[in-house]
C-alpha cells in the first residue's frame, strides 16, 4: 500500500482510472475499505486514492487528530495495494473538495478520476463551496449508507443533476463519460463511522 505524499506522476496515467475518496479519515475503517473495494469492481478502477485532508471546514478542530497521526492510520487500515493513502492537499494548499479536484485534474491530465462519496455527504453536499463545480469536474459515484438512501435521491445535488444519473448497470462506463455524470449504488454499506469509533475509544 504506497503513500503519496508529493504530487508525482502515476505509472501510465493514460490507462489508469483513478478514485477519489476524500475524508477526515479521524480515523481510518472497515467503512472507507468497504467503499473503496465497490469502487474498484463496480467501477473497473486502476485504484483508489486516499485523499486525507487537512482539515474539513464543516468539521470542528477539537477532536481532530494531527494530519499525520490520521496518514499513518490510514496506512494501517488500507490493506489493499490498490490503494493510496495521500495527504496531497496539505501540498496542494487547497481546502475545498473542489478546488482540489480541480488542481488534481490539472496535475494529472491524462489520469481518469471519479469522485468517490457516501450517500450522507450527497444529502449536505449543497452546503459545500461551489458543490455544483465538482460535479463539472469529475463523475461521481455515491454509495449508500444506511437511512440515507432515500434521501440521498431527493437531495439538492440529486435534483440539480438528475439528468446527468447513470443507471448503476452502467457503472463501469462512468470513469470514461465526460461530466457531469454520476451514478448511485443503493446497497447498504458498512454502518460504522469515524465518530462511533472515536466514542468507543472514549468509553474505553
Amino acid at each position: 500500500m504506497p503513500i503519496l505524499t508529493s504530487p508525482r506522476k502515476i505509472s501510465n496515467p493514460q490507462n489508469q482510472r483513478i478514485g477519489l475518496l476524500g475524508g477526515s479519515f479521524n480515523p481510518a475503517h472497515d467503512g472507507h475499505l468497504e467503499i473503496s473495494d465497490l469502487a474498484m469492481r463496480k467501477l473497473h478502477l486502476d485504484g483508489v486514492w486516499w485523499l486525507v485532508s487537512p482539515q474539513n471546514p464543516l468539521k470542528p478542530v477539537e477532536g481532530m487528530a494531527p494530519l499525520e497521526q490520521r496518514i499513518a492510520e490510514a496506512a494501517r487500515v488500507a490493506d489493499d495495494p490498490r490503494i493510496t493513502v495521500s495527504g496531497i492537499e496539505a501540498e496542494l494548499g487547497t481546502r475545498y473538495t473542489a478546488d482540489t479536484l480541480t488542481a488534481l485534474c490539472e496535475r494529472f491530465p491524462n489520469a481518469r478520476f471519479v469522485w468517490l462519496m457516501g450517500a450522507d455527504n450527497l444529502v449536505q453536499m449543497h452546503r459545500w463551496r461551489q458543490w455544483s463545480r465538482i460535479f463539472h469536474t469529475v463523475p461521481v459515484a455515491v454509495f449508500a449508507r444506511p437511512t440515507y438512501s432515500l434521501r440521498a435521491e431527493q437531495a439538492k445535488a440529486a435534483r440539480r443533476f438528475s439528468r446527468y444519473r447513470l443507471p448503476s448497470y452502467k457503472a463501469a462506463r462512468l470513469a470514461d463519460k465526460r461530466s457531469p455524470a454520476w451514478v448511485l449504488f443503493k446497497r447498504p454499506l458498512n454502518p460504522l463511522s469515524a465518530t462511533q469509533l472515536r466514542r468507543q475509544e472514549l468509553a474505553k
